[in-house]
């Protein structure tokens, strides 16, 4: 009889772990829910979301830091991450552009993933400066872009488009307003989520993020 009860305990402490994990593997990710963010919704000011008929982030066209086109179109189907920087920021620019090196390492074998940085000093960053920024940053070509174009298309794409602070204070020379947000958007060129592109933890949470965007799409969710 002890023998038998021995060979059940044993049994239970080598089956529930792998019962545990299957469940977890199975159902774990599907239980962390991404918002669906909408204009409506005020990031800035940390109020409620509301959920309603998806948006879809305005299809957009500028330069990349090669001298060359880049539409949007190039990123239908993928998973990315939207920032807006400029290159002589000497605060939260480099920290969001250090934060990023990390995004980009966890992904960088995911040809379904992209960064995609918008400068909000165009007339200082043309496509030569932008591409010297970005060796400076190890971003791998095609995976990290970085785009200029004309002031005021980049400043509407960022208010109307991503729901984010860009802006010149005409009163304060080479003073620009934009925000340390990055943006998560998914597949469908929905925005999925708002992170601290300065604090680490909140990158972390990113990450994690657009790992489960991975997994809705495997699953066709």
């Amino acid at each position: 009889m002890k023998y038998s009860l021995r060979i059940g305990l044993l049994s239970l402490i080598i089956v529930v772990p792998i019962f545990v994990i299957a469940f977890f593997n199975l159902f774990g990710e599907n239980h962390h829910r991404l918002f669906i963010f909408q204009p409506i919704d005020s990031v800035e000011t940390k109020q409620g979301y509301h959920v309603t008929k998806a948006y879809t982030v305005p299809s957009f066209q500028l330069t990349n830091e090669e001298g060359k086109p880049f539409s949007s179109e190039r990123l239908k189907g993928k998973v990315y991450v939207a920032n807006f920087i400029f290159t002589r920021c000497e605060g939260q620019c480099k920290d969001m552009s250090n934060q990023l090196i990390r995004v980009q390492e966890a992904f960088k074998n995911k040809k379904e993933f992209s960064i995609v940085s918008f400068t909000v000093d165009p007339e200082h960053d043309t496509a030569s400066v932008l591409k010297e920024y970005a060796d400076a940053h190890q971003a791998i070509p095609g995976k990290w872009v970085f785009l200029t174009g004309k002031k005021e298309y980049i400043y509407n794409l960022g208010q109307t488009g991503f729901f984010v602070s860009t802006m010149e204070e005409k009163d304060k020379p080479l003073s620009f307003l934009h925000s340390e947000k990055f943006i998560l958007v998914d597949q469908r060129g929905w925005i999925r989520g708002f992170y601290d592109g300065t604090d680490q933890k909140e990158v972390d949470r990113l990450i994690t993020e657009i790992k489960v965007l991975e997994n809705i799409d495997k699953n066709g969710n």
